[in-house]
């Protein structure tokens, strides 16, 4: 067996000395410079890395922006659609009923049935009678007339006058 020491294996690094530390000086007064160099140009391509993405995200802001726009203004569309047509039903349910045009607005509801069923009882509230019925509680009489109007004035008379 082996008998471990303090002192490293062969071909293993030392472990305190690690790449870009100034103890490892190897490379000379050129290499320093190509590193530098190297470092500079690195830094100058993140910042036009930075740059790009930054100009890409606009552009992706500009066609998302140009998205929305054309949802919303398809969303209005359809929204102007469903609004013409619902009032082209209600237009044509009251020119079939003959709801009169200032009354058009009252019909309400989403089916033609509801439509319908609205304009119905529209029309059979403007055809009902406008005028009271007569209260036999109330007059001069007391049950049914005797004869015509001319018979009751004849009678009226004949009795004013004594006869």
């Amino acid at each position: 067996m082996s008998e471990q020491t303090g002192a490293p294996a062969e071909g293993a690094q030392n472990p305190e000395a690690t790449q870009g530390d100034p103890a490892d000086k190897p490379l000379g007064p050129n290499g320093e410079k190509a590193l530098k160099s190297e470092r500079e140009a690195r830094a100058a391509a993140e910042k036009q890395a930075a740059e790009l993405k930054a100009q890409l995200d606009q552009i992706e802001a500009a066609n998302l922006s140009e998205l929305e726009r054309a949802q919303r203004a398809a969303q209005e569309a359809q929204s102007q659609l469903a609004e013409i047509t619902r009032q082209n039903l209600r237009n044509s349910v009251a020119l079939a009923k003959g709801v009169p045009a200032d009354l058009v607005e009252f019909l309400t509801g989403e089916s033609e049935q509801e439509i319908s069923a609205k304009a119905e009882v529209l029309m059979a509230r403007l055809s009902a009678p406008t005028s009271p019925k007569p209260d036999p509680s109330q007059g001069a009489g007391s049950g049914a007339a005797k004869g015509s109007a001319a018979d009751q004035f004849a009678e009226f008379f004949n009795s004013q006058l004594g006869g």
